[in-house]
């Protein structure tokens, strides 16, 4: 536990940091102490640094750090649940289906409140579709649950197609390929203030739930014999999961490999008890995406889609995993 608390303090510290230099560095780079007059004074000489700090990095930093602890405790979530460690946040096809929404409005010229809107809406209704496919089978297993995804993941994904095909190539096609790619270049505090208390709430929730999670991780028969009611705890967690990345993804687009790799690298630090890696999940996924959107906007001169970024960091991390754990896989 002192570990876990004092891994939990280097992060939230770093987090801290690297949220502050987020605000600092840009295509029109603030030297410190500009910030901490644009942040902490009404010094007038430090204006445009504060409109700056104020409308444009701050909204971004904030959804980029509360996308990465949404999209790494799906991640988690998932990954426990199904007791699969290579399974992501779009395992039951919620990426898929909210990517078919977005582009979907796209092509009917809809604004980027609706955009979002759409991808929400489709993104939990891929789920519900998903847990709808399984009933059919009557069997409530994890693997069934696991193949529904795959079937309606595909159906959605395929619909995604029909309409890249449908959309017109000068125009909307590009929109919705940068869309599907992810970006935080439009962040606005209102989006801010829809993402926030969800992932707060849902957050402190888990938290208090966590010894559960571990339960329900152990199979149904442990679960049971432990008084603890495994498909009522495992629907609340799989909504959990759904909730959060479809919100991520209705308002950032689609983002890959940060729910797979960051419980990966918590759990390799403090272990499978999710007391102790739900809360450094959150902190670590939060510093991750914050860094790539610093990278994904001061790399080059245009912006990066976020998923090359994450695509590319995340390999890299992945197959390091891979190599430090070899001698388990090796044992299996």
């Amino acid at each position: 536990m002192k570990k876990t608390i004092l891994f939990l303090i280097i992060s939230l510290i770093m987090f801290f940091a690297i949220f502050c230099i987020a605000l600092m560095v840009g295509k029109y780079n603030i030297g410190i102490k500009e910030f901490f007059l644009a942040v902490f004074t009404n010094d007038k000489s430090a204006e445009i640094e504060r409109s700056i700090i104020i409308n444009l990095r701050l909204p971004r930093t904030l959804i980029a750090g509360l996308t990465g602890i949404a999209l790494s405790i799906s991640g988690l979530l998932y990954q426990e649940i199904f007791q699969n460690k290579l399974v992501s946040p779009d395992l039951l096809g919620v990426s898929h289906g909210a990517g078919a929404g977005a582009a979907f409005a796209i092509v009917l010229g809809f604004s980027s409140i609706f955009i979002s809107l759409s991808a929400f809406i489709f993104g939990v209704a891929t789920v519900f579709a998903t847990l709808l496919v399984s009933k059919i089978f009557r069997n409530r297993s994890s693997t069934i649950l696991l193949l529904s995804g795959i079937i309606v993941g595909g159906f959605m994904q395929a619909t995604l197609s029909f309409i890249k095909y449908m959309a017109n190539p000068e125009t909307q096609l590009s929109d919705i390929t940068f869309w599907l790619m992810g970006s935080f270049a439009d962040s606005t505090m209102q989006e801010v203030n829809i993402l926030l208390p969800i992932v707060l709430i849902s957050v402190i929730f888990l938290i208090c739930i966590s010894w559960r999670i571990n339960v329900v991780a152990l199979g149904k028969d442990e679960a049971l014999s432990k008084g603890v009611n495994y498909y009522f705890y495992r629907t609340v967690i799989i909504l959990i999961a759904t909730l959060l990345t479809a919100t991520s993804v209705a308002i950032s687009g689609t983002i890959s490999w940060i729910g797979l790799v960051i419980p990966h690298i918590v759990r390799l630090i403090v272990g499978k008890k999710t007391t102790r890696t739900i809360p450094l999940t959150c902190t670590f996924g939060g510093i991750f995406m914050i860094l790539v959107d610093i990278l994904s906007r001061t790399f080059t001169s245009a912006e990066i889609p976020l998923s090359a970024v994450t695509g590319l960091f995340g390999t890299v991390i992945f197959i390091s995993l891979l190599i430090i754990n070899r001698r388990k896989y090796y044992e299996h």
